[in-house]
């Protein structure tokens, strides 16, 4: 019966998605797979040292639970540096505690069913971790973006000029009139409103 019991708490904590993360992602550095190790070998401590007490720990008194769970809670904040605010340490904390009673009391039905229910290793594809920016404002988020962002440069530019920013054409210069255009002279009006006639200069015969 007890290594029943050692082997669903195994599984317990193998399927634990935020241990496996912890584990698998190196949270707790270089020793990450020993320290799972370490809190699982805790719990089941804490639960053979409260067996001995006049009143045992249950997994049906909520008072019980929240003990063990504020106990998760610490040592994954301690040994990963991580938080499980998804209430998973709560669960993971009922699970021993019924494992526990129910096993100590020589019925290894639940033990079974946590075998069967968890069969396979934890596929950590299906429970990634994501990095995610909160921007004080949108300017921020804005800024941030544009920070990130490969502004391709210009292969050629004007010395004078800055590198990829496009120059100016210059303007096409003026054509010379075409031999034999006579140019036309406009009128001119004065401030009374008469017109002013510009006589040309005839070519001699």
């Amino acid at each position: 019966m007890e290594q029943k019991f050692h082997e669903a708490v195994d599984r317990v904590f193998e399927r634990w998605t935020t241990l496996a993360l912890a584990t698998d992602q190196g949270w707790g550095g270089r020793d990450s797979f020993a320290k799972a190790r370490q809190l699982q070998a805790e719990v089941v401590e804490y639960l053979s040292t409260t067996s001995r007490k006049k009143r045992p720990p249950s997994w049906e008194n909520p008072s019980d639970v929240e003990e063990l769970s504020r106990h998760l809670y610490q040592r994954i904040d301690e040994l990963f540096n991580t938080e499980t605010d998804d209430g998973s340490d709560a669960e993971v904390a009922m699970l021993c505690l019924r494992l526990f009673n129910t096993c100590q009391r020589g019925d290894s039905s639940f033990a079974d069913q946590v075998l069967q229910a968890t069969v396979g290793k934890q596929d950590l594809a299906q429970s990634q971790g994501s990095e995610r920016i909160e921007y004080a404002t949108e300017e921020d988020e804005l800024l941030d973006k544009l920070d990130g962002m490969d502004i391709d440069e210009g292969e050629e530019g004007d010395s004078d000029g800055e590198q990829g920013m496009p120059q100016p054409e210059a303007a096409p210069a003026a054509s010379p009139p075409a031999a034999g255009y006579k140019q036309v002279i406009e009128p001119t009006v004065d401030e009374d409103g008469f017109t002013s006639v510009v006589k040309g200069h005839r070519r001699p015969r």
